[in-house]
């Protein structure tokens, strides 16, 4: 995970303040993979210490998290509280005990209630001489807006299907082959920790089940598609899974057309024939508006939607679509 995290630009730039020796007092580390987060926090953290002569030594001891200068916060699967603002508070006045600086790693802090963001404020704005704060957020969209103020943003952007692959690769070995590593990759969107639960979940076969019979089921079959994956735990997955097939489809359609082989930017191969069908059963506008329309269930998703309401309506539409457009080109 390391490999991928300082190729990204976040960790570049960080790395550039640092050895021009010009951090700022407080970031807001911005990585939407809450299981990889911690890793992630404590891989820029090693940045703030790499001027410190015993250097190796100090990054072993915050991959244990065992270094006296670098305080992660809250304790193992618990939100940040008031009481933790406390203790931090009190902790900063202490004076580091190696070194002049004194790190806080703060996650995820999307997940703090207001009253704990409002505690940490003003010590994020002014906070004692040498102590730098770096706050983890899954998300921005719950952090007051005085925070956000108050902190630099570094924002770590979606992985490359290729990037997830390699990554899962040096994690797991051989222990999978290459194509489940491939379809895990490519249906997480992006997402490395997505990625590994979709891959130790034993879902992944599931998840494509579920995904090609809500394109390629017949019109009236619709509803029962959608009841079948309606309650699903795993509605980010199904919904990037849904975006890759219909980005596949409209590869596949755009080859039929124009003749130009696009089979080797398939990021599904292992579902080629499949794709092939999708392509077959959709107009080449529909597999473009298709985008769209995941996008909107992406969002409404993200704001608490009636996931089963949410996947018919959106799938709904893409055929609605699909027949209209049909319907012109006769």
């Amino acid at each position: 995970m390391e490999t991928l995290l300082k190729n990204t630009n976040a960790y570049k730039l960080l790395w550039t303040e640092g050895k021009e020796n010009h951090f700022g007092h407080a970031y807001l580390l911005q990585f939407d993979d809450g299981r990889n987060l911690k890793t992630a926090l404590k891989t820029f953290a090693k940045l703030f210490f790499m001027e410190n002569a015993n250097f190796s030594r100090i990054e072993k001891l915050i991959d244990e998290g065992s270094f006296s200068d670098c305080l992660y916060y809250p304790a193992e699967d618990k939100k940040l509280t008031v009481d933790d603002a406390e203790n931090i508070k009190e902790e900063s006045l202490l004076s580091p005990l190696e070194g002049n600086r004194k790190l806080f790693l703060l996650g995820d802090f999307a997940e703090a209630n207001p009253q704990t963001q409002n505690k940490l404020l003003k010590l994020l704005e002014e906070p004692p001489e040498g102590v730098v704060f770096l706050l983890g957020a899954t998300t921005v969209f719950p952090i007051l807006t005085t925070v956000l103020s108050r902190t630099k943003k570094l924002e770590i952007q979606p992985f490359s299907p290729e990037e997830v692959e390699a990554c899962l690769l040096r994690i797991y070995g051989e222990k999978y082959d290459r194509k489940t590593l491939a379809f895990c990759a490519a249906a997480s969107n992006g997402n490395v920790g997505e990625a590994q639960n979709i891959l130790e979940g034993g879902f992944f076969k599931t998840l494509s089940e579920n995904a090609f019979s809500l394109v390629l089921c017949e019109d009236y079959k619709l509803p029962v598609a959608v009841k079948n994956v309606g309650e699903t735990k795993h509605k980010k997955q199904l919904l990037s899974l849904l975006r890759l097939i219909f980005r596949d489809g409209l590869l596949l359609k755009m080859q039929a057309q124009t003749g130009i082989n696009n089979e080797n930017l398939l990021l599904l191969k292992s579902e080629k024939e499949r794709l092939f069908e999708v392509a077959e059963k959709y107009t080449l506008s529909t597999l473009l508006y298709a985008q769209e329309e995941i996008s909107s269930a992406e969002k409404q998703v993200q704001f608490n939607a009636v996931f089963p309401q949410c996947i018919e309506l959106c799938m709904a539409n893409i055929r609605e679509n699909n027949n209209n457009t049909k319907q012109k080109e006769l």
